[in-house]
């Protein structure tokens, strides 16, 4: 870990493979969770984040380590477009297609999205706690599953688009509110 005023850079090498886990912080919030090969890499992508280059000059100079959507999301102080733009850029938990399938549907992405144990729903707001469902889980190959409940494993399986649909339906079944819904009560 390298820090330099309210900047700072993690980075992990991963001793079985040529590769290197880097992370970008800005004022206590980590913006990327990035890898590379490249030694070089790392160490002037970390020079350049600490001597102050924005996210946008970081990702021209050194296209690996691109956070700017994460970066500005941040920035303009909205959570729940910051939650999307980090599940987004986040490659490595299988739920990738299905959070590009919810971004492009206008009743999903107005919700906050968040995962607990490997399963991923949605609130109203950033601030609601009260989930009724629906949850989803990736279960490989692109499919997904759908369910009420986290502690019942459905056998059924999705393509994102589909279980996009399928999580519509349940939010209207479950009665879920919209967030102007739950403003207007």
């Amino acid at each position: 870990m390298a820090s330099k005023g309210d900047r700072a850079v993690h980075v992990t090498p991963v001793a079985a493979e040529r590769l290197f886990y880097v992370r970008h912080q800005l004022r206590e919030k980590y913006l990327s969770r990035v890898t590379t090969t490249e030694l070089a890499a790392v160490t002037g992508s970390a020079a350049a984040w600490l001597g102050g280059a924005t996210p946008r000059e970081l990702a021209a100079a050194w296209p690996f380590a691109d956070f700017v959507d994460v970066a500005d999301a941040y920035e303009s102080g909205d959570r729940t477009e910051l939650s999307w733009q980090q599940y987004r850029a986040n490659k490595t938990d299988g739920l990738g297609e299905f959070v590009e399938a919810a971004m492009r549907e206008p009743r999903l992405r107005r919700m906050y999205p968040f995962k607990s144990m490997w399963w991923m729903s949605f609130r109203p707001t950033a601030d609601e706690y009260w989930v009724p469902g629906p949850w989803v889980r990736p279960a490989g190959d692109g499919r997904f599953t759908v369910a009420e409940s986290r502690q019942v494993e459905p056998e059924v399986t999705y393509d994102a688009a589909e279980a996009v649909r399928v999580c519509l339906a349940e939010m209207d079944r479950l009665g879920v509110p919209s967030p102007e819904e739950l403003r207007s009560r």
